[in-house]
């Protein structure tokens, strides 16, 4: 695939684990534009003092040129759910919110491909379906930032993890690289394209 690649993050895990890592920057290395839907933002920062939040505000602060949060019905119709019930449950309405901000990217924009940011395996099949858009390929966070080491942008995609461990955070899965060769091609091709802009410039 050659088309021009935009992230869109779906759901809150990969962002705890990057702000765990200290290493949110690793998602503006691709210099693509990355999509936070606002459901999945205000998962992570609906409470300050939990990891990653502060870290998380700060980062989409600093990198409002690159990073953007994007507003969806789903929040919408969430804040008017708890306005009648302050204990309504946000679990799921942050994939929700990916799919929708995906689908109107795809009917909107069909000259991208879409990558969907998960860690959670079940995420295809949960809330996109089991066979996705032909301009989209999913990749977990350990892969990012196997292929951010493989592309020397980053010293080693281990010792993020081992940070976000330290910090508390569980990342046994993102140990584990995942066969799927057609993301890792469409981010392999967004790292070339950035450094030859970089180099350009």
């Amino acid at each position: 695939m050659t088309k021009p690649l935009k992230i869109v993050v779906t759901d809150a895990s990969p962002l705890i684990t990057l702000a765990a890592g200290e290493s949110l920057q690793c998602l503006t290395m691709f210099g693509v534009p990355v999509i936070i839907p606002d459901m999945v933002y205000f998962e992570v920062t609906r409470d300050i003092a939990k990891l990653g939040a502060s870290i998380l505000v700060e980062w989409v602060r600093d990198n409002s040129d690159n990073v953007r949060i994007a507003p969806t019905d789903v929040f919408a119709e969430f804040q008017i759910l708890c306005e009648v019930n302050p204990k309504t449950k946000s679990k799921g309405r942050g994939e929700k919110a990916a799919a929708e901000i995906l689908q109107y990217e795809l009917d909107n924009n069909k000259d991208f491909v879409a990558g969907l940011l998960y860690e959670d395996s079940d995420v295809r099949s949960r809330a996109f379906g089991p066979s996705l858009h032909e301009r989209v390929v999913v990749f977990s966070t350990g892969d990012l930032l196997l292929e951010l080491e493989s592309a020397g942008l980053i010293q080693s995609a281990k010792h993020i993890l081992d940070v976000a461990e330290q910090n508390e955070r569980n990342v046994s899965k993102q140990r584990e690289p995942v066969p799927n060769e057609q993301a890792r091609e469409v981010v392999r091709d967004a790292l070339v394209k950035n450094r030859d802009h970089c180099a350009g410039l």
